[in-house]
């Protein structure tokens, strides 16, 4: 798939991506609300040699990188357990504390998590004191001193916020991370989708001979009247109607909305009136005239893809060919093929597709066995704009 396809993916499942987006949102939010806060509370001790010469800052140097470990050490913490008459085990206590060395530093940061502020400061200095004995006694050979004086330059203070949650950072990484799912979601629903969606997916589910097929589809981003596909059909239908009667069948692939088909035709010939075309609109049930001796004009019908080749055999023979409606995001790809078959079968030619919106649905809808124009037991009507409509560019055929 190129960077368009991805694109047009989003596009098309925009709700999808969306949804998991807003989902993972608000887990993140979930997080932020059910996790109990968390504090850390640090203190610093100062690593100084005894001794003042060279040697005592190299030995300084090449210990203090290994004295963090002292820090949630036994030595350590037993007494601070001890001392703070705390009722957390050592192994609980181990996991709250935490020493680094900064790098190029004769420094040791000691830090404490705890859900208690107040407890979370108390529990750093206390480990931070009892460190800097324990580090000294160490280091202090059999014989003599410690060759290292630890001292507590910047006591633990108690944290006025939590270190954890954080939603300054939860809250937008779910949104990320939301999006790239939702976006990887939106991608593999679109490639699973067998509807159509585009002048590109009638083609595909048309098949073979689909480069000579006319598809009537709005350009991306026209909305001018002029680039409906209602427009573009009645442009077709104009010059083809100046010398005779052409009889159309305008269908759904899917009978589950006949009313796309209806919506059609009505566009057409209210476009084809304004351009002073003689047009007819024929419900379902009538039969057209058999005599069409020097009439001129557009006869429509709206058919229905459930019925046989016998009936399509005698409702076509003298019609100029068939018009597919196919509602984007509704029309099955394997029944737009399996129609075109229905109709290879029962030698009736295609004219063209037209790619458009099934209408909204309505309280009040004209039953399909009602008359969409004229009953049938009136003589051929003509539908005229009782007020003329304002007229497109004249098609080249009528210049």
């Amino acid at each position: 798939m190129e960077l368009q396809d991805y694109w047009v993916a989003l596009r098309r499942c925009w709700t999808t991506w969306l949804g998991v987006a807003a989902a993972a949102l608000l887990v993140a939010l979930g997080i932020v609300l059910v996790t109990p806060p968390t504090y850390e509370a640090t203190a610093q001790v100062f690593v100084a040699s005894v001794d003042d010469s060279t040697s005592g800052s190299q030995f300084v140097n090449q210990r203090v990188t290994s004295y963090p470990q002292v820090a949630d050490s036994r030595t350590v913490l037993a007494p601070v357990i001890d001392e703070l008459g705390l009722s957390d085990s050592f192994s609980d206590l181990r996991k709250q504390v935490s020493a680094i060395n900064p790098p190029d530093t004769s420094q040791i940061e000691i830090a404490v998590t705890d859900r208690d502020a107040d407890r979370a400061a108390q529990i750093a200095n206390a480990v931070a004191e009892r460190f800097g004995t324990a580090v000294e006694e160490l280091e202090q050979p059999g014989d003599g001193g410690s060759p290292v004086s630890l001292t507590v330059t910047n006591p633990a203070t108690v944290p006025t916020s939590p270190v954890s949650p954080q939603p300054a950072l939860l809250l937008p990484l779910g949104l990320v991370v939301g999006l790239a799912l939702g976006a990887a979601a939106a991608v593999v629903r679109s490639r699973l989708d067998t509807r159509v969606h585009t002048e590109d997916d009638v083609r595909a589910a048309w098949g073979a001979g689909a480069e000579q097929l006319v598809v009537h589809a709005a350009p991306a981003g026209r909305a001018l009247r002029a680039h409906r596909p209602t427009t573009s059909l009645a442009r077709q239908l104009e010059p083809m109607a100046e010398h005779r009667l052409v009889r159309v069948v305008a269908l759904s692939p899917s009978d589950d909305d006949p009313a796309a088909a209806a919506a059609v035709v009505d566009q057409v010939a209210a476009e084809l009136t304004a351009w002073e075309v003689p047009v007819e609109v024929l419900r379902p049930a009538a039969a057209p005239s058999a005599d069409a001796t020097g009439r001129v004009g557009v006869q429509f019908r709206v058919g229905s893809p459930l019925a046989s080749l016998r009936e399509w055999r005698r409702t076509t023979q003298d019609h100029a060919g068939v018009v597919l409606v196919v509602a984007p995001g509704r029309t099955d790809r394997a029944d737009l093929h399996e129609l075109r078959a229905i109709l290879d079968a029962a030698g009736v030619p295609v004219l063209s597709v037209v790619l458009q919106a099934a209408p909204r649905r309505r309280a009040a809808t004209v039953p399909p066995s009602a008359p969409l124009a004229a009953p049938a037991s009136v003589p051929v009507q003509l539908i005229r704009a009782r007020t003329p409509a304002p007229r497109d560019p004249v098609p080249a055929s009528r210049a």
